[in-house]
């Protein structure tokens, strides 16, 4: 065999490789998560049709000790992303000889037994998120608590914020199954639902993972990224957002419905309750008269209920998941489009 086939051979044996384990993310690197039509079960079985289509993504560098090497058999890590308007799934696949939970404390050294940290920046706004709620670095116990800093600097338990089963699915072998509610930096514990994040097609945001190793020893022995960091920012991740990855959301049958001008343009009606629960009432303003064709559409595009009305109209929402939803009428000459949200 000459040389150019060789060459040839070995670059094809690589990139089968590569696609098969996943790579690490560099900043410059966009993640995709995709849209899942059947709502994932939080059960640690990945059951759901969304897994078998969405790419694995190695966890593989060692961030502390920087650029060290794991021992045989100590650690391996990837990860599956998945997405509706209500969360952000992810499924994370983890060998560790070792499961440490030492501090029956949640808010005690968290970070010093095993768990996931999950790094979630709802808008890519990046900056400090250290004390405040620009950011999020979920610290998610084998237990499910799920910590990050508050205000003063002591730990938060966050676990309302989503849901977690992990399963043992072979020797030293476990799968994570999470669902991750999404908020604004307006955040309040004491009223989270305020400030939720409905998320949608081309939705961009920060997104890193990783996990803190610590085999039966006083504290982490080593902490694994997904990110290729340097050594100044290989632990920044817990208070800056700068260094998350780029994750964008895909609907792959997303329609676009610019054609037909579906945009907010003037107030031509007005609708409400506003979140909504059984029942949307919706009435045009002033001015604004004749029949028009009301469509209520998922955040993707795809259309929900449609009819035609004059003047008023109802429409039945109490079967609807919770949700963001967009509200369109269309008349002879003009087409409006609201959001709408599903408590």
């Amino acid at each position: 065999m000459n040389s150019f086939y060789l060459k040839f051979l070995l670059i094809i044996i690589a990139l089968v490789f590569i696609q098969h384990k996943g790579i690490s993310q560099t900043q410059a690197d966009t993640m995709y998560a995709y849209l899942t039509h059947e709502p994932v079960l939080v059960d640690g079985e990945a059951n759901e049709a969304c897994w078998e289509t969405a790419k694995w993504h190695a966890i593989d560098q060692v961030w502390l000790p920087f650029g060290q090497t794991m021992k045989a058999g100590d650690f391996e890590g990837r990860f599956k992303l998945a997405w509706d308007s209500l969360y952000l799934y992810l499924l994370v696949e983890i060998v560790d000889d070792s499961l440490s939970d030492d501090h029956s404390n949640p808010l005690d050294s968290w970070w010093d037994d095993d768990c996931l940290e999950v790094f979630i920046d709802e808008d890519r706004s990046k900056g400090d998120h250290e004390r405040n709620n620009n950011a999020f670095a979920y610290h998610v116990s084998l237990s499910y608590d799920a910590i990050d800093l508050s205000s003063s600097g002591s730990g938060v338990n966050y676990k309302d914020n989503l849901k977690v089963e992990m399963d043992t699915i072979g020797e030293n072998k476990y799968l994570w199954e999470l669902a991750i509610k999404n908020y604004k930096s307006s955040f309040k514990i004491s009223d989270p639902e305020a400030s939720r994040v409905y998320l949608y097609h081309k939705k961009l945001m920060g997104f890193s993972i990783a996990y803190c190793d610590n085999d039966e020893t006083k504290g982490r022995e080593n902490f694994i990224g997904n990110m290729k960091m340097t050594a100044a920012n290989s632990n920044d991740n817990y208070k800056t957002a700068n260094h998350f990855g780029t994750l964008l959301l895909i609907d792959p049958d997303y329609v676009d419905r610019t054609s037909v001008n579906l945009i907010a343009t003037e107030e031509r009606f007005r609708y409400y309750p506003n979140p909504v629960n059984d029942q949307l009432f919706i009435e045009l303003e002033p001015g604004n008269s004749g029949v028009y064709e009301l469509e209520l559409l998922s955040v993707s595009g795809k259309v929900i209920q449609k009819l035609k009305a004059e003047g008023k109209a109802v429409i039945n929402t109490s079967d609807l998941p919770k949700g963001a939803y967009l509200l369109s009428l269309k008349s002879a000459d003009w087409v409006s489009t609201k959001m709408v949200v599903k408590e």
